[in-house]
This record gives C-alpha cells, sequence and structure tokens, in this order.
C-alpha cells in the first residue's frame, strides 16, 4: 500500500494536519517540526503527486464519494467528514450526487473507472445490480438497505430510538407522536422503515400505547417537512406530551411549528431528533438528539475501503456504528440536570 499522511505523521510524531501543512507550504509550523515532517516524507517515499503514484503503484490515488444531496445536512457533514478523512491518507475524492432517489448511482459508479474505489450512500440501485458493480470495482456502500456482497458502514438505529424512547418514558411522557413516518405506497426512506420498526418494538417494551393517528406520515426530511407534519399532527386536535422525529431536520422544522402554535416544549411536549447536526446544538430550544458518532462513521468507511482496495478477494465486512442519546432542553428543559 502507498505511504499516506498518517505514515508520515506517525514517523514524524505529528498530527496528519500538520503534515498536510507542510505539504501544501502552508505557514505556522516551526522550523525543527517542519524539517521532521520532510524527513519522514523522504524516508517513507511518500508523495502527494498523483502522476507519480500512479506510475509507482498503478492508482488514480483518487477515490470517489457518491451521495443522494448536499442540501441535506445530513449528508453534507458526511461528505466533509470523509473528505478529510481521505486527505489524511494522501487521497482526493472525486464528489457525486446522485438524487434522493439514488438514481444516478450507476451512472457515477460506471462513468468514473479512473477510481481506485468508491463510497456510496446507497439508497437506488438493486441488489443484484450493485453486485455486478462491486465485483468490477472496490466499493464501500452507507446507509440502512442491507447486502451481503458488498462492504457497509450503517448506525445502530434500533438501538438510537430504543434509547429515545427509554428517555421518554423515564421522563413520564405516555402520548408519543412520530415524524417521518413510512408510508407503505410509496418510495421512502430505508432508515423510516428500519426506525418504525423500532419505535413500535420500544414502545411495547415500555408498556406504551401507539395511537396511529399520531404516526405522521413524511416522505422527505427536511425542515419544511417537519414543519409540515407537525401541522398535520396538530390539526388533529389529539393529546400528545413527546414528538419523536426520525432525523434533526423534522425535528428542528417542528420546533418552529410548535412554537407557532405556542405549544411549549418541553413543559406541553418534548421533542427529539436524530442524527446530532451541529445546527441541532443551537437550535432554541437545543434540540435532544441522537449522535451515530459521524467521525467513527467516517474513519471505517475510508478504512474500509482501504482495505478492499488492498485485498479484493477479504471476506465481506458490515460496521454498525455505536449511537448515544444527548439529552438537551428540548426534552428535559434548561433547568434539569
Amino acid at each position: 500500500m502507498a505511504p499516506t499522511m498518517l505514515d508520515v505523521a506517525a514517523l514524524a510524531g505529528v498530527s496528519a494536519k500538520t503534515v498536510s501543512r507542510v505539504v501544501n507550504g502552508e505557514p505556522g509550523v516551526a522550523p525543527s517540526t517542519r524539517e521532521r515532517v520532510m524527513e519522514a516524507i523522504a524516508r517513507t517515499r511518500f508523495s502527494r503527486d498523483p502522476a507519480a503514484r500512479s506510475l509507482r503503484t498503478g492508482r488514480s490515488g483518487t477515490i470517489g464519494l457518491a451521495v443522494p444531496e448536499l442540501s441535506q445536512p445530513f449528508f453534507a457533514e458526511i461528505a466533509d467528514r470523509i473528505a478529510t478523512r481521505a486527505g489524511e491518507h494522501g487521497l482526493s475524492v472525486v464528489l457525486g450526487v446522485t438524487g434522493e432517489l439514488g438514481e444516478g448511482e450507476g451512472a457515477f459508479l460506471t462513468d468514473h473507472p479512473e477510481l481506485d474505489g468508491t463510497i456510496l450512500y446507497w439508497q437506488g440501485l438493486s441488489a443484484r445490480a450493485l453486485s455486478e458493480l462491486a465485483r468490477a470495482h472496490p466499493l464501500v456502500v452507507l446507509g440502512e438497505r442491507e447486502h451481503e456482497e458488498v462492504d457497509r458502514v450503517t448506525m445502530d438505529n434500533a438501538g438510537g430510538i430504543g434509547l429515545v424512547v427509554a428517555h421518554l418514558a423515564a421522563l413520564g411522557r405516555r402520548r408519543v407522536a412520530v415524524l417521518g413516518a413510512p408510508d407503505p405506497r410509496v418510495w421512502t426512506h430505508a432508515a423510516g422503515r428500519t426506525r418504525m420498526a423500532a419505535f413500535r418494538r420500544a414502545m411495547a417494551a415500555h408498556d406504551l400505547e401507539v395511537d396511529e393517528r399520531m404516526l405522521i406520515v413524511s416522505t422527505e426530511w427536511r425542515r419544511r417537512d417537519g414543519a409540515l407534519a407537525a401541522r398535520r399532527l396538530l390539526d388533529q386536535d389529539l393529546p400528545f406530551d413527546a414528538v419523536v422525529a426520525f432525523n434533526d431536520g423534522l425535528a428542528l422544522g417542528a420546533l418552529h411549528e410548535l412554537a407557532a402554535a405556542g405549544v411549549q416544549v418541553p413543559e406541553d411536549a418534548a421533542v427529539t431528533g436524530f442524527d446530532n447536526l451541529e445546527s441541532s446544538r443551537y437550535a432554541n430550544p437545543s434540540l435532544t438528539t441522537v449522535s451515530p458518532r459521524l467521525s467513527a462513521y467516517a474513519t471505517d468507511a475510508v478504512r474500509l475501503l482501504l482495505e478492499r482496495i488492498d485485498r479484493p478477494d477479504a471476506p465481506v465486512r458490515t460496521v454498525v456504528e455505536d449511537v448515544t442519546l444527548l439529552p438537551r432542553d428540548s426534552s428535559i428543559g434548561g433547568g434539569a440536570p
């Protein structure tokens, strides 16, 4: 395997960011540190020149990263973290946007034969088509869709929803609504189906009744969809004391609509999200959410791809990232411990 920035950093005893600064001629690095890094570069024969690396290794030093959209903060944050991790390995990234339904996935994979491998947030391709493409091209998929023949990184969706319901039950909330429930008649996020099933199991485990009328369908999960879903919930005039939104976008939109309707959060209703977007921390009130540890998500995606590039015939692996619940003001209030 070609030497990476991480190899240089380990040998020089510095961070990968410091190595990047030296390689790119940026200021802010002490002369003695710069000298150590340059010596480590020489000893490892590290090169960021794609042509030189290609001649030496037969690889381009470039990987693909394909996500459904960048207007969704979740995908933008994943893309940013993966690009950073790839850079630490001395890799360049070609970014593709494949559409909310994944309609551009096949084209991205077939139109870039120069890539050493690709990380794909899998939405649209059939399992069979994905298998065929993975046999010809190192591939790691992200997301909730399962595949036995392709490396995958996902998060513990069921565990996250379980934490949310346990948290609400401990707070004495019993009339729990859902925003982002799947509609069986139309396409929906795989995460929606997974989280809905987990919600039903968790509610049963805590002897809480699921009111089907308060499972508000939304096939899209942006803030405006959360506001619309919250309005549909309010229009039913049903009593509720908690709202479980299946992602932070839905939850943030719901917070806006609930405030406009005079519903006090969390006094009248607790609200929770899922994804731990940066904006959720600064919402008013700050949003209780499930953190999927996106940094680990990105690190494992890049690691699996590099290992697949090196060992095309290695056994297929699935990594399920742990999740944690971050209780904030939207469920416990600013005065709670």
